[in-house]
């Protein structure tokens, strides 16, 4: 590999004040006789998270303390933001569209991440944790430590558990920026910050999921990478994450690596997914769709009850069971127009094929062992080659003997996984 290059792209909409709830973040990676790295891509940026926010740089804003039950998803970190992004190159337009992110973020790290891999550098740069109260710890701003010791707040000899808690939180307040609620620290120097939070993913966009050459600048022009980041609620969750909590991300950046290019444009295959969502309230649901995607390996299913999709106390991403699952059955044609008719009764067994279509797209070190110990329920099937899925119509249904499914509805996501060609 020769002249290697690192490069850097800042928002092509830049706002100094940072960018928040449902708004989208576009970079443009370009490059004259240069390459593109495959699978390089690292977005980095700073995060302001608030249990009370009232606009981007509103003055009545107040920072998640350490005191505050509000926190992301452990298992995913940073990736926890986004909620959609997007692909596109000059010369093939739009090659790529995820929706539902951050659920696709969770099922693959579920699948293929060990206790032990949240505990390394990496991991660690992302915001993963191997705990849920992890995940509340990331996104709260740091204070420089001669702002809390200058905070003169110490529990005097003797004192009760609960009056050394206090005296500890009134030193963390000290340090943090003064809200209306913060009586007696009004007149705190305007100059004290805190550091915020500070996050360096590797985006699961094809670019990043890809084998083969890699990708000419010269031949596919400018490559433009757009990040919708998620709503709040769909974000943040715990006991005090109420309507009023959101989060401000400041001063992302796209990183990237280049080599010289050759002259030439070998195959390049990326991973890919396609997301829908179906609601099952009743013990019979059936699925049906047809998936915009030419090379589909197989699918993976997971759930969630609808009331914790939206409601702020609880993880809206999480991979919860199907109550009283006792039928799968899968309907679809293979590239010979051969109908397959695949019913699975076998609870174990829906697991098991599940990991097997992670595991066939790719993912090769995702394990049950994994999704269990990452408390998570994946189902699916591996179709065993890849279908034209735009060809032939998808089915699945699903048979329960829960008697609460009207009353307690389950979102049915169904990730259709498979290979793009460049």
């Amino acid at each position: 590999m020769s002249q290697l290059m690192y490069s850097e792209a800042l928002p092509e909409n830049n706002a100094p004040a940072g960018f928040t709830s449902n708004q989208s973040i576009s970079f443009i990676i370009k490059g004259d006789g240069r390459k593109l790295l495959k699978n390089s891509l690292r977005l980095d940026f700073d995060l302001e998270a608030f249990s009370n926010f009232q606009g981007v740089g509103n003055a009545a804003n107040i920072l998640v303390r350490p005191r505050d039950r509000i926190g992301i998803n452990n298992k995913i970190g940073g990736h926890s933001f986004i909620s959609e992004m997007s692909v596109e190159t000059q010369a093939a337009g739009v090659i790529e569209s995820l929706t539902d992110y951050a659920r696709m973020a969770n099922v693959l790290s579920s699948a293929t991440m060990s206790e032990e891999m949240y505990y390394t550098q990496t991991a660690q740069a992302e915001g993963r944790q191997v705990c849920v109260d992890g995940g509340r710890y990331v996104i709260q701003a740091q204070a420089p430590a001669a702002q809390v010791a200058a905070g003169g707040a110490f529990a005097p000899a003797g004192a009760t558990f609960a009056e050394r808690v206090t005296a500890a939180d009134t030193m963390v307040l000290r340090a943090l920026r003064p809200g209306p609620d913060e009586a007696g620290f009004a007149n705190q120097d305007a100059s004290d910050k805190t550091t915020p939070a500070q996050f360096s993913i590797k985006p699961l966009c094809c670019l990043n999921r890809a084998v083969g050459d890699d990708i000419s600048l010269a031949k596919q022009g400018f490559i433009r990478v757009d990040v919708t980041l998620g709503r709040p609620a769909q974000v943040l969750y715990g006991g005090e994450a109420t309507g009023n909590a959101g989060f401000v991300v400041k001063r992302p950046r796209l990183r990237y690596m280049t080599v010289a290019d050759s002259g030439g444009q070998g195959k390049v295959m990326m991973n890919t997914a396609v997301h829908l969502k179906s609601t099952a309230n009743s013990q019979f649901h059936n699925v049906q769709a047809r998936v915009p995607l030419k090379s589909c390996s197989g699918v993976a299913i997971t759930y969630i009850e609808q009331s914790h999709a939206v409601d702020t106390r609880e993880d809206s991403i999480a991979l919860e069971q199907y109550p009283r699952l006792d039928r799968l059955e899968y309907l679809f044609a293979d590239n010979n127009k051969k109908y397959i008719q695949y019913p699975i009764t076998d609870k174990d067994a829906m697991r098991e094929l599940g990991v097997q279509a992670l595991s066939d797209s790719g993912l090769h070190q995702a394990t049950l062992n994994r999704v269990e110990a990452n408390d998570g329920t994946i189902h699916g099937l591996s179709f065993q080659q890849f279908i034209d899925m735009t060809q032939t119509k998808f089915s699945v249904q699903l048979t329960s003997s829960s008697n609460n499914m009207a009353a307690q509805p389950r979102d049915v996501h169904l990730m259709f996984l498979g290979l793009l060609e460049l």
